[in-house]
């Protein structure tokens, strides 16, 4: 089919895309549009392909020089999504699903034979991190310790860390993982906690959690084991 590039080109010039390079891996955000550079070499006429080279191999896009800019082939999957201007192709509205391995090849049709040239992309495409949940387990006038969860909504390539801030002062420290053990009886002084995830292109924080060193409250119960909702204090 035939389709017109009008809002791609728009949102191309306004500096909004996010531009690849060959032999490189790009990081993308859902609904960014990505932008490929079109490496042109020669004076004759020539036609640009953008094709998906894995998971699966198939032409997205397919564009004659002698053909007017906003015009070209695209694939049924990518309409309204793809287009080609000045020298580049931009893919609109990105999904996680769109991580891949492209490739641009230019054929020439000159006076002189020359071979194709042949540009190769690699993208991955992420959500944004959510806010992280977390939680409280553990009874103080029972254990020595209590333990603190975080977790983030089904989402993939995610690294999660907690940090430890001293109200007095002193620089923070970072423990890696998802849970964080408090050993309360050598707690010294009250720190305020906040789990932090991230991935290639966000990052979140929790609500802080702040520890209180009033020993012996009994603020879980009688259980054993309780989670709670991090979002205020806690005395321990």
């Amino acid at each position: 089919m035939i389709l017109a590039s009008e809002d791609l080109h728009q949102r191309g010039e306004s500096g909004e895309a996010l531009l690849t390079r060959p032999d490189t891996i790009t990081n993308a955000t859902t609904g960014e549009q990505v932008q490929f550079p079109i490496q042109y070499n020669g004076t004759g006429q020539y036609d640009v392909t953008f094709r998906l080279k894995f998971p699966v191999a198939f032409n997205i896009l397919t564009w004659k020089s002698n053909s007017p800019e906003k015009l070209y082939i695209v694939h049924p999957l990518y309409q309204h999504r793809v287009g080609i201007y000045s020298d580049l192709v931009g893919l609109n509205d990105v999904h996680v699903n769109d991580t891949g391995e492209y490739e641009i090849q230019i054929n020439y049709y000159g006076i002189e034979l020359k071979n194709r040239d042949e540009s190769t992309f690699r993208m991955e495409v992420f959500k944004p991190v959510s806010q992280p949940e977390t939680g409280i387990l553990g009874n103080c006038s029972s254990l020595p310790n209590i333990t603190l969860s975080c977790s983030v909504s089904k989402e993939t390539n995610v690294l999660i860390h907690w940090e430890k801030v001293s109200l007095s002062g002193p620089p923070s420290e970072i423990y890696n993982g998802t849970v964080l053990v408090i050993d309360h009886v050598t707690e010294e002084e009250q720190h305020v906690y906040r789990c932090i995830a991230e991935n290639p292109v966000s990052n979140t924080t929790s609500d802080p959690v702040t520890v209180d060193l009033h020993k012996g409250s009994k603020v879980f119960g009688d259980n054993l084991t309780n989670i709670y909702n991090a979002t205020s204090t806690f005395y321990l």
